[in-house]
């Protein structure tokens, strides 16, 4: 039987166990640039080429890859501009920088443990040529530009023999997580102390979060102080979600949310609004109407700053935290797929970054789909309020006031899907206002289309149609809606109740623009026009772009507002803002923003430069200059030095500005308090455990079988465990590891590695841990290992007075406790079956080869691997062939 050849289906689990199995393993040797990287790289051959294994060949080369077996993606950055990687197999898509282009059938294969490429698709996601000789099995790399590996040659000679044991025939462990009725929270702590001119003198504030279950759901808290100390904001929520609709009842919800939450906007009238309340929904996850526009919301902690990127292009930034918090509203995206980079930079170096990959249709759904949101708020007051004078809490009209929001969409048929509300919302601050909506979404001539009208109880009026296609590879999005009687519309913000609108048109286009073969530039504009009540035009433009040039990243934009208002003279006002980011020589990360005034008078306003340089291992250095142009024209000059311990990172940072003479100084301690289930007490982590979840690791040598610590058994030290920084930390003598920071995702996987274990003869359960983080929450893992044996058997026919070795003969080892393992003889008739557990066994012939090639064994072959494991003694059969009839 031959493999099935490679293609759209490869992707299937059978498809690619028939690929990645031990018959087709390769160990290469891969050679970058003349310098040997390894000689045991674990590749696999296949009838289209060599299937190259990403995650391990990230590792060797210390590029920033990141492989997600569940959602069947790698993702990264790549050289010093750090243009961003992804490759979906999901989507069939691979997008870098933001050049996209559909993945071939067959380039990518998804194991149980790794994702493997062909060397055409390597070539495209990495600057290098690919060569592979097969007579040899050497896989040769040549370097089209500096990888970083070539940039930290002292650091070679460790690489060269590592490899992650196992192949991809092994399964995922995969643990069972669900909440719990209670669980003792993880906290994260920034602390900053500081002296300044200003008042106060002696500046102290601090940001505590928390996570951990509570009421069998996922708890997340938040708490952050002004600069006097006291606590000025705090959020607390209990949510619980699952991306396929099955955990959370039967009812298909996805998504349940109590406490500090947000309600869902309607595609006409309310827009989405916080509060203390409840909502759910139904909708998946990860899709959207191209039609609407989402907010994108998350964690800020002190001295960060975030980005939002879509389709590679940067569209806002955000450096100073509300609640504690980021929030982009009213993001607009493309038909089809999006993909959303929030990159977050720290003050003492950090860099994370998270990739959302979004499908949005038309806002049609399947014949008998049902689709409900619903919330419900008292708007802008937090479960706990501890506002006063000094908060940064921001409210707008009709904050108190209950607001309660229900969107419902059902697919009448394949093409068309109706779409209804209902909402009482406060757009002013004089009464409620309560509104029905009913709509339509179609397609018309390939042409998605979507109408809304409503109406309030005020006898206002709304009626919007959307229209939304793609031609000559130009996606565009256009709306127009129609308002009478003073009906606000909060999803159009131009508009208020002392100058409401009487009719707004919008147009969003994104396009791709290629002025060389090896340049692609993502360009998109908006454009609006809006018409008030007394007759005043605002027109509003927004242009955005973003390149990688030279190793740098670029991105530039300009922001364009004119008024037309009576008799008076229109008011013109367009600004601009260029930023740059490179990871230069894979030591220094640079950025710097320059922002100036085009009209009404060209002028720069202000312009800044960050460099961040990690010194070791444990100290890194931040320097920041800035200036600007208007006003006081003030300089200003940022030092921080930071060093990171096991347990927290501690940063000491200096800021000057002249002429004012102003200055500063702080010391920041930020560390996370988690409490070890295996330990028993919290200790000191470093920060991220209460946003993401936490793995607990028992590691024992398993001589019952049950999978379970029992009293008597023996710890095993030395089992390494990859963290998210990309170390290995080790179990301890009693083997034990607490591993911390492990995301807020539908599922994390963490690698395991044997190659330290101070054991002969065992093994444990397969090398990747899968299972479901929740914020603040540590999943306790038993890890067994049990002694294995092996044996050598040889099969043998009857060849006159001869005996002759048989090749091909498909035997099973059974054991006493029902353990099966299969194995085909070689060409000399000798076979291996090894990892087998202590026990008593027998050797079978397959019944299919054994009944069609009419053999039989000759005497009944039996033998035992000790407790102890190790091998058994070598065995001999003798294989009769009976007369066919």
């Amino acid at each position: 039987m031959t493999d099935p050849p490679l293609g759209r289906s490869i992707s299937s689990d059978d498809a690619a166990g028939s690929l990645l199995s031990d018959d087709n393993l390769l160990l290469v040797e891969l050679v970058l640039d003349q310098l040997t990287v390894t000689d045991s790289l674990s590749a696999y051959d296949s009838p289209s080429g060599l299937l190259i294994p990403v995650g391990e060949l990230a590792r060797l080369l210390d590029i920033d890859l990141t492989i997600d077996i569940g959602q069947r993606r790698v993702i990264g950055t790549i050289g010093q501009a750090r243009r961003p990687l992804l490759v979906d197999d999901s989507t069939h898509i691979v997008r870098l920088a933001s050049a996209s282009e559909p993945l071939s059938p067959g380039d990518m294969v998804v194991g149980a443990t790794e994702i493997y490429v062909r060397a055409s698709l390597l070539e495209k996601m990495l600057p290098v040529k690919v060569k592979y000789d097969g007579p040899s099995l050497r896989l040769s790399l040549a370097a089209l530009e500096p990888l970083p590996i070539q940039s930290r040659l002292d650091r070679l000679r460790q690489l060269r023999g590592l490899r992650e044991g196992g192949g991809s025939n092994n399964i995922v462990y995969k643990v069972r997580s669900s909440a719990k009725l209670f669980s003792l929270p993880s906290f994260d702590v920034s602390a900053e102390l500081g002296g300044q001119k200003r008042t106060p003198s002696l500046p102290y504030r601090y940001d505590i979060r928390a996570g951990g279950d509570l009421l069998f759901s996922n708890f997340q808290g938040y708490v952050g102080s002004d600069d006097a100390g006291r606590p000025v904001n705090a959020r607390m929520l209990l949510e619980r979600r699952d991306a396929d609709g099955h955990a959370l009842g039967p009812f298909g919800l996805t998504r349940f949310s109590a406490g500090d939450i947000f309600t869902p906007a309607l595609s006409i009238g309310p827009r989405s609004v916080g509060g203390r309340g409840i909502s759910f929904s139904t909708a998946p996850l990860t899709q959207q109407s191209v039609f609407g526009r989402i907010d994108l919301r998350g964690e800020l902690p002190l001295g960060y700053d975030v980005e939002l990127y879509v389709n590679d292009v940067l569209r806002s930034g955000q450096s100073t935290p509300v609640q504690g918090r980021y929030e982009f509203r009213d993001v607009p995206l493309v038909r089809g797929i999006n993909v959303i980079r929030i990159v977050s930079y720290g003050p003492r170096g950090e860099r994370t970054e998270e990739v959302r990959v979004v499908n949005v249709g038309g806002g049609q759904l399947e014949k008998g789909q049902l689709v409900v949101n619903f919330g419900a708020v008292q708007q802008e007051k937090p479960l706990l309020n501890l506002s006063n004078s000094d908060s940064d809490a921001v409210t707008g009209p009709g904050s108190g006031h209950l607001r309660v929001a229900l969107d419902v969409l059902y697919g009448l048929s394949e093409t068309v899907t109706i779409a209804g509300g209902a909402a009482t919302y406060s757009p002013t601050n004089d009464r409620q206002r309560y509104i029905v909506t009913a709509g339509v979404r179609t397609s018309i001539r390939g042409i998605a289309t979507q109408f809304d009208a409503t109406r309030d109880d005020t006898g206002g009026i709304g009626v919007a149609v959307a229209l939304a296609a793609e031609a000559g590879g130009v996606s565009g999005v256009a709306r127009h809606a129609e308002y009478r009687a003073g009906f606000l519309d909060e999803t159009t913000p131009r508009g208020d109740s002392s100058r409401p609108l009487r009719r707004s048109t919008g147009l969003d286009l994104n396009w791709q623009l290629k002025p060389l073969n090896s340049l692609t530039i993502p360009i998109s504009v908006r454009a609006t026009r809006d018409q008030y009540a007394n007759g005043d035009i605002a027109w509003s433009g927004i242009f955005r772009a973003s390149a990688a040039v030279g190793g740098i990243y670029l991105s530039s934009g300009l922001d364009l507002d004119r008024l037309e208002s009576g008799n008076v003279a229109p008011s013109t006002r367009l600004s601009g803002i260029l930023t740059a980011s490179s990871f230069a020589l894979f030591q220094w990360q640079l950025r710097a923003n320059l922002d100036y005034f085009v009209l009404p008078k060209s002028q720069l306003r202000a312009i800044s430069v960050t460099a961040d340089r990690a010194l070791s291992e444990r100290t890194a250095l931040r320097v920041g200059l800035g200036h600007g142009f208007t006003g006081e024209k003030e300089s200003t000059v940022q030092i921080t030095a930071t060093r990171r311990f096991g347990f927290a990172d501690m940063s000491l940072s200096g800021q000057y500005s002249a002429p004012r003479n102003d200055w500063r100084v702080a010391l920041q301690l930020a560390f996370s308090l988690v409490r070890d289930p295996l330990g028993g007490g919290y200790s000191p982590r470093r920060p991220g455990a209460a946003s993401g979840g936490s793995l607990a690791l028992q590691a024992f040598l398993d001589r019952n079988g049950n999978g379970r610590f029992d009293g008597g058994e023996q710890p095993v030290p030395g089992v390494l465990v990859d963290t998210p920084t990309g170390k290995q930390v080790a179990t301890d003598e009693r083997g034990r590891v607490l591993v911390t920071g492990l995301g807020y995702a539908s599922a994390a996987q963490v690698r395991t590695n044997l190659d330290n274990v101070a054991l002969d003869n065992v093994s444990g359960p397969p090398p990747v841990i899968e299972f479901t983080p929740r914020a603040g929450t540590v999943e306790v893992v038993s890890y067994p290992l049990q002694a294995r044996g092996e044996v050598m058997l040889s099969i043998m026919v009857r060849r006159g007075a001869k005996m002759v070795g048989l090749s091909a003969v498909r035997l099973k080892a059974i054991g006493d406790s029902g353990e099966e393992r299969e194995g085909r003889t070689e060409y000399d008739g000798s076979v291996v079956f090894d990892g087998l557990r202590p026990g008593a066994y027998r050797i079978e012939l397959v019944a299919e080869q054994a009944e069609r090639l009419h053999m039989r064994l000759e005497a009944p072959i039996a033998f035992t691997i000790g407790g102890e494991g190790g091998a058994a003694p070598d065995l001999q059969g003798v294989v009769v062939f009976d007369n066919a009839q």
